[in-house]
């Protein structure tokens, strides 16, 4: 009898201290002026709000390092939400309902290391989302909704050396995509619903350079067209694709123009995809948008308007696509 109202007694006294703790940390957590949301708990420069139905972001702490809103009912991250948090290290934001992450959304998160967007019904990532993250390690965004991403959404991002895209339906990816991932050690793409066809090749070749270096891990799987279905993207060759290398079906010309008058140098194409043009002037690449008197036309033809004396030179047009390149002969555009 003894015994058993000792051991009663025991835990009548443990579940006093866990009361008592408990009701310390809660008043942490409530204290006017410490910085803590309401019903969260607070422990140190660590908010957890976790399960609380919240539909926005609260208000944190500048001082606040980890900031845990998993399972909460979160539509969308305003613009400067996390604006001062310069001490933040890891921002969990799993398992709410976020449709989309704007230009801005990580403002000010200079220190942040994880990421967690995982399970949430993203569908859209704006080019700029993650400007700003230079410390970022760690970035999940599996289990979404996700269907395309912008070419450059990830290039500010130096120091990322996780980044997991499984399960969401992400079809094509843009040459590109992740070529500024210098960092990076595992890269999740598989169970998406990629496309395998020419434009995905320069993911093949940087699967394979990764498997090479032995530095990083990646996957990524074929949905479609079905007789590769299921297979490696790093498997994948240009071959089995019927992929083709461009060739030149019309040269340009040497040319004689006034200056003030219009001259058209032709270069046509084909290959399997269509091959871009891309037109040089004395071995350097033109930029269309650097000069507006300058047209690149849907045939490949470049125009030239309101001639200039800086314009002559020497002309090369150069079609090149995912499974290669080629270059027309040099012309001369005298006056």
């Amino acid at each position: 009898m003894a015994a058993r109202l000792a051991g009663s007694a025991r835990r009548c006294l443990l579940a006093l201290v866990l009361c008592c703790a408990w009701g310390t940390l809660t008043a942490v957590a409530s204290k006017p002026g410490s910085g803590c949301p309401s019903r969260c708990l607070c422990f140190r420069t660590t908010v957890r709000c976790m399960h609380l139905l919240l539909e926005a972001v609260p208000a944190v702490a500048p001082q606040t390092s980890i900031l845990d809103l998993r399972f909460n009912r979160i539509r969308e991250i305003q613009p400067g939400a996390f604006r001062r948090l310069r001490n933040l290290n890891t921002l969990l934001l799993n398992n709410n309902q976020i449709k989309r992450i704007p230009s801005g959304a990580f403002e000010d998160l200079e220190n942040l290391k994880y990421l967690y967007l995982y399970k949430n019904e993203i569908q859209s990532i704006d080019r700029q989302a993650f400007k700003g993250l230079a410390s970022l390690e760690q970035l999940y965004l599996h289990f979404n909704q996700i269907e395309t991403l912008d070419p450059d959404s990830f290039q500010h991002l130096p120091k990322l050396e996780r980044l997991f895209l499984h399960n969401n339906r992400i079809t094509h990816l843009v040459p590109g995509t992740f070529n500024h991932l210098e960092s990076m050690k595992r890269l999740r793409l598989d169970s998406n619903t990629l496309h395998c066809d020419c434009e995905i090749l320069w993911l093949a070749d940087l699967l394979k350079t990764y498997a090479q270096s032995g530095n990083a891990q990646a996957a990524a799987t074929c949905e479609s067209p079905r007789r590769i279905q299921g297979r490696s993207v790093a498997t994948i060759t240009p071959e089995e694709l019927n992929c083709e290398r461009p060739r030149i079906t019309s040269e340009p010309q040497d040319a004689d123009v006034t200056s003030g008058n219009t001259v058209y140098f032709t270069c046509r194409a084909e290959g399997n995809p269509k091959p871009e043009i891309i037109w040089l002037r004395n071995n350097n690449e033109l930029s269309m948008q650097a000069d507006s008197r300058l047209n690149l036309l849907d045939d490949g033809t470049l125009m030239i308007q309101n001639t200039q004396e800086t314009d002559q030179g020497i002309y090369q047009c150069m079609a090149k696509n995912v499974a290669g390149e080629v270059k027309t002969q040099e012309v001369t555009l005298s006056s």
